[in-house]
């Protein structure tokens, strides 16, 4: 019985485990999230990209005097006519490179870039978080007809994009690359950007990049709300209005997908004659894409769109419900072992 209740434990811990790891994913990730309305006004989407290069230096060396102790912050918010050039180039690059009408609008963009150095380490942080109406999306209107109704047809293919050119923004603090990371670094530390050049493609790496959302729906996870309640989050309907929402998410761990891991590259440079090594990362994707309806990931010649009905016309796939009630029910049915175990002692 003991064998059996350590056993029982260990496999809810492990449940757990794998769980807690998809929760904290989220704590700091490229993150998309997106609402969409097929029959109304007031879709959105949030977009965050982060990115981390840390640079590791001998103490005592130059590049050791210059960043030690050193703190250094650029901020700044774009909205209206400013924040164009990011708007422009992300719709560019849709249509470009996914050849996808959707098309962002009436953003506001908030970048941060820091650097913080001690006397052998330096890290160097930047997050940008864009904030905007969105359309284009709706490739077929929902119809209802006598031989049948005909769910409406949403674009999907839009979430995964990179936009590889320069997205030059005016600011206070002069014209900046935001897409760019040694562009913030001419400003916050004078020449450090030029010191760091041949770190290559670790400096001119694009940190719009959203390409890793493009992985086939079969791996985002399906979840759906019949009261509408997840639509209250976005102040889209008045109290009374709400409806059946489909969402569709990424970035939680699981079985079956396993833990989404950060992308990391690293370069060796020399720095005024000293080898300094710059390591960046990229945090996993996490996100969701909630649309109001009852919606269905398809795929037709390799591309993927959803159909959407605000009649219900199936049961729902409930896969990952029910990982999430099988893996609770585990580890309350540890914790109650536990309890007991403990009692009897």
């Amino acid at each position: 019985m003991r064998r059996k209740a350590v056993k029982h434990a260990a496999i809810s811990a492990i449940v757990a485990a794998v769980l807690l790891a998809g929760l904290a994913s989220q704590a700091h990730a490229n993150q998309m999230d997106a609402l969409l309305l097929p029959g109304n006004a007031g879709s959105k989407a949030h977009l965050t990209a982060y990115r981390d290069i840390t640079l590791v230096y001998p103490e005592g060396s130059e590049l050791a005097r210059l960043l030690d102790g050193r703190v250094e912050r650029l901020e700044f918010s774009l909205q209206g006519d400013s924040a164009n050039p990011v708007v422009e180039a992300i719709n560019r690059a849709i249509l470009d490179d996914i050849e996808s009408v959707f098309v962002l609008r009436n953003a506001t963009v908030d970048y941060v870039a820091e650097i913080k150095g001690g006397p052998d380490e330096a890290v160097i942080s930047y997050k940008i978080d864009i904030k905007s109406e969105v359309s284009g999306f709706l490739l077929q209107e929902e119809e209802e007809g006598e031989d049948g109704d005909r769910p409406a047809i949403v674009d999907i293919e839009w979430r995964s994009f990179s936009v590889k050119g320069p997205v030059v923004v005016e600011t206070e603090h002069g014209a900046i690359d935001i897409n760019r990371p040694a562009s913030a670094l001419g400003v916050m530390v004078p020449g450090l950007d030029a010191k760091l050049a041949g770190a290559g493609e670790i400096m001119e790496e694009p940190v719009l990049d959203f390409g890793r959302f493009g992985l086939p729906m079969t791996s985002w996870h399906f979840l759906f709300d019949v009261t509408g309640e997840q639509l209250k989050n976005y102040g889209v309907f008045l109290p009374g209005e709400g409806a059946t929402v489909s969402i569709f998410s990424i970035g939680e761990s699981s079985f079956r997908e396993g833990t989404y891991l950060p992308r990391e590259s690293e370069a060796e440079i020399t720095v005024d004659g000293t080898r300094v090594e710059v390591h960046s990362k990229t945090p996993p994707p996490s996100g969701g894409i909630t649309v109001a309806g009852y919606a269905r990931a398809e795929e037709t010649n390799d591309v993927e769109y959803l159909t959407v009905s605000s009649k219900q016309s199936g049961l729902p796939v409930l896969g990952f419900q029910l990982q999430v009630l099988m893996a609770l029910g585990g580890m309350m049915g540890a914790i109650a072992v536990f309890v007991l175990f403990k009692s009897r002692r």
